[in-house]
C-alpha cells in the first residue's frame, strides 16, 4: 500500500511539472531562440538578400542603363540628370507609405507586393518609347522596391535569435556592396552585344534586354518568397499570438527541430500596434509616427537619421561619380606629382573642350568595369569580415567613419594622383556603415514603431543623396577642393554623433 501511495505521489509531481512546463510563458526571444538557427533562417537570409540586390540593382545600376540609353534616346545632358534622379526621388515620396504598410499590415506582405509591383514597372521600362516615360517608369519601380531596405532588415531581425542577428544585418549589407559586381558584369557583356530588332513603336536594342536582366533578382525575390513566413513578432505585437506561436513552431520544425515545439504562451512586453490598426488612416499614421519623435525615442532618432543621411549622401553621391572619376584616373596622362584628384578632373574637362568629340558611346569600357567591379569585391569582403564583429556595432561604425574622414584629409592634402584616388576609395567606406545604422534601427525601437523608422530613415537617406548627387555634379568641375572640403567635415560630424550611441555591451532605448 505504502509503495502504491508513493507511486501516486510521484505521478502527481511529474503531471504538476508537465503542467507547469506546459503553462510557462516564453519572453518573445527566448521563443525564437528555442525555434532555432537552421534551413528556414539561412533561407530567409537568403531571400531577403537577393531582395537587397534587386533594390540595389534597381536603383544604383540604372546609372548603367542610362549609360546603354543615352544614344538610342538621343538624351541631353538635363535629360541624363533628370533620369539619373528618379531612382532617389521614388524612395523619398514612398518610403512613408511603406514604413506604415509594414508595420500595420505585415513585414512579408510588404515585400511581396513591392517586389511584385517593382518588377512590372522594371520590366515595363524595357519598352520605353522615350525618355520620359522610361523616367517615369524608373520612379515607380525605385519607389516599390525601396521598401527592401527597411522591411528585409525587420523581417529577417525578428525571425532570428539574438546570437546571429547581427551578424545576419552585415550579411545582408555585404550582399548591397556586391550590387555594383553584378551590374558592371552584365552591363559589359550586354552592352557590348550588336543588334536592334524593330517592334514598330521602338528598336529593341542591347540596354533594353539590360533591363530586362536588371530586374530578374526583383520577381525571382518576390517568388521566393512566397515560401516564407510572416514575422511573427510582428503577429505577436498585433494581437495575434496564437498565429505568433504557430509559425515559431513550423520555423521551428523547418530548421531541424524534433518532437513537439515546446512553447505555447509568449509575451513582448511592448505597446501593441493592434489599437492603431484599428484607427482612421490619419490618425493611424500619426500614432505610428509621432512616438519616434517623443522622449524616450526622440534622441536615438535624430542621431541615427543624422547618422544615415551623412552615410548615404556620401556615399551614394560618390558611387553615381564614381564611373567618372575612374574613368578620370585611367585616361590621364599627367605625371604622378600633378595635382592629385582635382587637378586631374580640371585637365580632363579642358581636354574634353577641345576635342569636343561627336561620337555617342553607349557601351562599358573594360577597364572601368573591372576597376568597378574590384572595388565592389574588396568592399564585400570587407563587409563579410565586419559580420565576424556583429557585437561590436558603434566600434565598427566609429572605425569606418575615422578611415573615411582621414582619407578626406589626404585628398585635399595630397598632390600624388594615385595616392589622391586610391583615397577617394577610402572615402566611400561609409557604405560599409550602412548594415550598421540599420541594425541599430533593429535594436533600438520597440516592434510597434521598427518599420516606420526604418522607412523614414531611407526618406532622409535617399533625400540627402538626392541633393548630393546634385550638389556634387553642379560643382565638381568647378569647386572640387571645396566639395571635398565639405565631404570630410560633413563625416566627420558624423563621426562626433556616431560617440554617443550606446555601448556595444548595451543596446537600449
Amino acid at each position: 500500500m505504502a509503495t502504491n501511495e508513493a507511486f501516486t505521489e510521484n505521478d502527481l509531481k511529474t503531471d504538476k511539472m508537465a503542467v507547469k512546463k506546459e503553462d510557462k510563458v516564453y519572453s518573445y526571444e527566448e521563443a525564437i531562440t528555442l525555434a532555432g538557427n537552421g534551413r528556414y533562417t539561412y533561407g530567409l537570409l537568403a531571400v531577403v538578400s537577393l531582395s537587397i540586390l534587386a533594390m540595389g540593382t534597381d536603383m544604383i545600376g540604372f546609372s548603367v542603363v542610362v549609360v546603354g540609353s543615352q544614344c538610342d534616346l538621343q538624351l541631353t545632358p538635363g535629360q541624363r540628370n533628370v533620369l539619373m534622379s528618379m531612382p532617389f526621388l521614388g524612395p523619398v515620396v514612398m518610403s512613408y507609405p511603406w514604413g506604415f504598410f509594414s508595420d500595420t499590415r505585415g513585414r512579408r506582405k510588404c515585400l511581396l507586393l513591392a517586389m511584385s509591383c517593382g518588377f512590372l514597372a522594371s520590366v515595363a521600362s524595357a519598352l520605353s518609347p522615350n525618355w520620359i516615360v522610361l523616367a517615369i517608369l524608373r520612379f515607380l519601380s525605385t519607389s516599390c522596391c525601396s521598401c527592401a531596405q527597411s522591411a528585409t532588415y525587420a523581417l529577417l531581425g525578428e525571425s532570428s535569435s539574438q546570437r546571429v542577428r547581427g551578424t545576419y544585418m552585415l550579411i545582408m549589407t555585404s550582399v548591397l556592396m556586391l550590387t555594383p559586381t553584378f551590374y558592371f558584369v552584365a552591363g559589359y557583356f550586354v552592352l557590348n552585344l550588336e543588334f536592334s530588332l524593330d517592334l514598330g513603336f521602338i528598336s529593341f536594342m542591347p540596354w533594353r534586354l539590360l533591363v530586362l536582366v536588371m530586374a530578374l533578382p526583383m520577381g525571382m525575390s518576390w517568388l521566393v518568397l512566397l515560401n516564407f513566413y510572416e514575422s511573427p513578432k510582428f503577429l505577436a505585437n498585433a494581437g495575434r499570438e496564437d498565429q505568433a506561436v504557430e509559425l515559431l513552431a513550423k520555423i521551428w520544425k523547418r530548421n531541424g527541430g524534433k518532437g513537439k515545439y515546446p512553447v505555447k504562451k509568449i509575451i513582448l512586453n511592448e505597446d501593441s500596434t493592434a489599437p492603431a490598426q484599428k484607427l482612421p488612416l490619419l490618425q493611424s499614421l500619426w500614432a505610428q509616427t509621432a512616438p519616434l519623435f517623443r522622449p524616450p525615442l526622440l534622441w536615438r532618432t535624430l542621431q541615427l537619421y543624422y547618422i544615415t543621411a551623412m552615410l548615404y549622401a556620401v556615399n551614394n553621391s560618390l558611387l553615381m561619380w564614381y564611373p567618372f572619376l575612374l574613368n578620370v584616373f585611367l585616361t590621364d596622362d599627367g605625371s604622378a606629382d600633378q595635382g592629385g584628384l582635382c587637378n586631374m578632373i580640371l585637365r580632363s574637362q579642358d581636354a574634353s573642350h577641345i576635342q569636343q568629340a561627336s561620337v555617342c558611346f553607349s557601351k562599358l569600357d573594360y577597364f572601368t568595369t573591372l576597376f568597378s567591379i574590384t572595388h565592389s569585391l574588396s568592399f564585400t569582403l570587407i563587409n563579410v569580415f565586419m559580420s565576424r564583429f556583429a557585437g561590436r556595432m558603434k566600434l565598427m561604425l566609429v572605425t569606418i567613419l575615422t578611415v573615411a574622414a582621414a582619407s578626406g584629409v589626404v585628398i585635399i592634402l595630397t598632390t600624388n594622383n594615385t595616392i589622391s584616388f586610391l583615397f577617394f576609395l577610402g572615402i566611400m567606406t561609409p557604405g560599409l556603415g550602412i548594415g550598421v545604422i540599420f541594425s541599430y534601427f533593429i535594436e533600438l525601437y520597440p516592434t510597434s514603431y521598427r518599420g516606420m523608422a526604418a522607412c523614414l530613415a531611407v526618406i532622409m537617406a535617399r533625400g540627402s543623396a538626392l541633393t548630393a548627387i546634385n550638389i556634387l555634379g553642379s560643382n565638381i568641375t568647378t569647386s572640387c577642393h571645396q566639395c571635398f572640403y565639405a565631404y570630410t567635415a560633413y563625416i566627420f560630424s558624423g563621426l562626433v554623433v556616431s560617440f554617443f550611441l550606446p555601448s556595444d555591451a548595451k543596446k537600449k532605448t
